[in-house]
């Protein structure tokens, strides 16, 4: 038998279906755009302007809301083949360095965690905005400069970096087990512009008594336009784990319908008003 599984980086993955596995994560971040053009040859340098840029994306991410479409697949023991388990849809915004979701139709953000949510099967957060701010702010992750290559049909500069896990808020739960584990990727930015390209996140070393033995994630960063201007976001994800029983879980995620809030939007934030101090314990694992 299968058991929910579920990652928190102040992001969270969610629940198992009976066939597969339930993941969640939560990230944050925060920095400021200089204006000169960087040189490989001052990987410090460009590592701060980076994070700057980063920085200057995020203040304005709030302004911003998106439908959220994530297909769910599974791939069960000794099987070649995905199976389509079924499709998600939640709104999603990013306020105050955690991403709330509602339903579609809803005009209010809830302070709860998508498991609530979406309570069956695999589902995970942190693609809107909170890994990037996670891996760009603060002093949890620690970076190497690999270089300039070609990515995503971009010339770009990769950095690999890795957030060890006493700097680490990622929980990785799976039923009744849980525990924070370290985490590590790679990220590529544009060489002209800084725009994040490709972000890629793998979870190592994750506690044998969970029964999780692999989590990946893959975001791709592309300029949408909403309203009068462009704006980058992942518009493309995946997120795959699997269980020491060889059950994959892959769920293949897209940001649709993006929209600023104007003068006329209507859209609270808020906790509900029960069981507020309940959600708030969820959040703190």
């Amino acid at each position: 038998m299968s058991y929910p599984v579920f990652l928190t980086e102040r992001h969270f993955i969610s629940n198992l279906a009976t066939r597969t596995i339930g993941l969640t994560l939560l990230l944050f971040s925060t920095a400021a755009f200089a204006a000169e053009s960087p040189t490989a040859e001052d990987p410090e340098v460009l590592l701060q302007r980076i994070r700057s840029k980063m920085a200057t994306h995020l203040a304005h991410l709030p302004n911003y809301t998106c439908h959220e479409v994530i297909d769910r697949l599974v791939r069960c023991t000794n099987s070649g083949t995905f199976e389509h388990l079924d499709r998600v849809e939640l709104e999603v915004a990013f306020l105050g360095k955690r991403e709330l979701f509602s339903r579609p139709g809803e005009d209010r953000f809830k302070e709860q965690e998508i498991h609530n949510l979406v309570p069956v099967g695999t589902i995970g957060n942190g693609v809107f905005g909170a890994h990037v701010d996670t891996i760009f702010t603060g002093h949890a992750a620690e970076f190497k400069y690999i270089g300039p290559v070609k990515k995503d049909g971009h010339k770009a500069f990769r950095y690999d970096f890795r957030v060890p896990q006493e700097n680490s808020h990622f929980l990785v739960r799976r039923g009744s087990a849980e525990g924070i584990v370290g985490y590590k990727g790679s990220f590529w930015v544009d060489t002209e512009t800084l725009d994040l390209v490709w972000v890629e996140i793998k979870v190592d070393r994750i506690p044998s008594h969970i029964g999780v033995s692999m989590v990946e994630e893959l975001m791709q960063y592309k300029l949408m336009r909403i309203r009068n201007s462009d704006f980058l976001l992942p518009r493309n994800s995946q997120l795959t784990t699997s269980d020491k029983s060889g059950n994959y879980s892959l769920n293949i995620i897209s940001l649709e319908r993006c929209r600023e809030f104007t003068g006329e939007s209507a859209v609270t934030y808020g906790a509900p008003a029960d069981d507020v101090s309940a959600d708030r314990e969820v959040s703190q694992h």
